[in-house]
């Protein structure tokens, strides 16, 4: 990790890269990718969801000129030097493009990224860069998808960064997630807890430790939006209590 660099370009856009094209992209990306959407979308993210077939090269440079988001996110397989969408036989990001994610914050949800893809995007301008240095491997029974909690929980983590967090915080808050699930499964099965420690272990951040989104604005607009209501309800209410203090008086004298 190396500089001090924070990202305040792009208002508060991000893109999601979801591919779905077997059965690995199935279970990333209708089991486990949706949490980090609706998470970004809670926290009144602007988001542009590049699901199955717009997971192409066209589809995210349109996003990217048009928006110029923050942060962006995929869920799919990787090699050491890219990201594979719509199918097994594309890419969406690789390292013919690693200028587009200049000043971006990028979360790479897949195998081998990190060897040399990370890198070389932190290289072309990316602020940090989230990705594993080898397989990401993911234990579950076909029939209940048991464990696939701990996996999605710990895949998902990342997604703190939508809460303005620093990306070496959200990589502390990652691997205390991981830690947290190999602990419960290290009793239940002590195999699923190798896969997970496996998974901990070439979890890697690459460039600065420092970058971080700015909050979005449009949260930020809500809750002043809020105050102000807030605001002029209870000064409604104390006008009308004002103006009708006589009234009280003269019921309390009747009764009397």
């Amino acid at each position: 990790m190396v500089g001090a660099l924070s990202v305040t370009a792009g208002g508060n856009n991000c893109v999601f890269i979801r591919p779905v094209f077997d059965l690995v992209t199935e279970v990333l990306n209708t089991k486990i990718s949706p949490e980090a959407v609706e998470y970004a979308k809670l926290r009144a993210y602007s988001i542009s969801d590049l699901y199955r077939e717009k997971a192409n090269k066209t589809e995210l440079l349109s996003v990217l000129i048009r928006f110029t988001p923050q942060v962006i996110l995929a869920y799919s397989h990787g090699t050491e030097n890219e990201i594979i969408g719509p199918d097994e036989l594309s890419t969406i990001i690789d390292l013919g493009n690693t200028v587009w994610m200049n000043g971006k914050i990028v979360v790479l949800n897949a195998c081998l990224c990190g060897k040399r893809l990370a890198q070389a995007l932190v290289d072309a301008g990316a602020s940090a860069v989230f990705a594993y240095n080898d397989e990401l491997m993911i234990r579950v029974w076909s029939d209940t998808y048991d464990p696939l909690e701990g996996f999605k929980e710990c895949i998902n983590k990342p997604q703190v960064i939508f809460d303005g967090l620093k990306a070496k915080d959200v990589y502390d808050i990652t691997i205390e997630e991981y830690n947290k699930w190999i602990e419960y499964w290290d009793e239940k099965d002590p195999t699923t807890a190798d896969v997970l420690r496996h998974d901990r272990d070439n979890f890697a951040l690459y460039g600065s430790g420092e970058s971080r989104i700015t909050f979005s604005i449009y949260l930020l607009i809500g809750l002043t939006d809020i105050f102000i209501i807030t605001y002029a309800v209870l000064w409604t209410i104390l006008m009308i209590l004002k103006e009708t203090k006589f009234l009280w008086k003269k019921k309390e004298e009747i009764i009397l």
